[in-house]
């Protein structure tokens, strides 16, 4: 039976990576994972409301830049899921409204990399440079927050998450996949991976709401949860051993 395994080097510090364009905010992940988004992707989306993503928050320069790739799209027809990514940079000032979605105020400390934003006025059509009058804090679902982990196939996805300056082992890099790729040899199930390097400033503090104790750490999702967490090779083979043997 055939099997495959790919390997993606991801980091959550990039925000605008080829591969990440579609696989973002205002995705349903079903559609994602199976290739039907219809024929307009992105149509979703409006002319009026360009929401994205936040790439980074320069304040010495009073510069966001925000990861619309999808909201550029809207007029696409699809499939557009693996074409290039559009970054858009707003300035900000005192005048400029930051607040989340439900109305509370908030302030420019309150976006994380990765942050679901609408920003107003749009961008115009050459994507250039302008003031930001409002910055909404979007809600975020599970999924948008988690995009980056969980499985964009009916699958496994192994994630090696590391801090940086301070990759992980060899034994965590192409070895841990082949090897991965070995014990399900006959089954049914497919894998991807990602190596990840763990960002304090993400929407979401992985480090905490994961309760990692050290990195780098060895993840598994399938497409909507955790399923196992491990700090060695060996543990990670054992777990696929097990599903391999059932």
């Amino acid at each position: 039976m055939h099997r495959k395994i790919h390997f993606m080097a991801f980091l959550l510090v990039a925000m605008i990576a080829v591969s990440a364009c579609g696989q973002g905010v205002g995705n349903d992940a079903d559609d994602i994972a199976s290739g039907d988004s219809g024929e307009y992707p992105y149509g979703h989306y409006e002319d009026d409301k360009m929401i994205g993503t936040a790439s980074s928050v320069n304040k010495k320069e009073n510069i966001i830049e925000i990861d619309i790739s999808e909201w550029s799209k809207r007029d696409w027809k699809g499939p557009v899921l693996t074409d290039g990514g559009y970054s858009y940079r707003a300035s900000f000032t005192e005048d400029t409204s930051i607040r989340y979605e439900d109305g509370t105020s908030a302030s420019i400390d309150d976006i994380k990399n990765g942050q679901k934003v609408l920003v107003n006025p749009p961008a115009n059509d050459d994507n250039s440079e302008a003031h930001a009058d409002e910055i909404v804090l979007m809600d975020m679902t599970y999924e948008e927050k988690y995009w980056r982990l969980l499985s964009h196939i009916d699958g496994f996805n192994i994630v090696v998450m590391y801090e940086y300056g301070d990759p992980p082992p060899p034994e965590m890099q192409e070895p841990l996949y082949e090897n991965t790729l070995a014990i399900l040899e006959g089954t049914d199930h497919d894998v991807v991976g990602a190596s990840v390097e763990y960002d304090a400033n993400y929407v979401v503090d992985f480090k905490e709401e994961l309760d990692i104790e050290q990195f780098p750490v060895i993840f598994v999702f399938n497409q909507k949860e955790l399923l196992f967490k491990g700090y060695s090779a060996d543990e990670l083979y054992a777990f696929f051993e097990d599903i391999s043997d059932s």
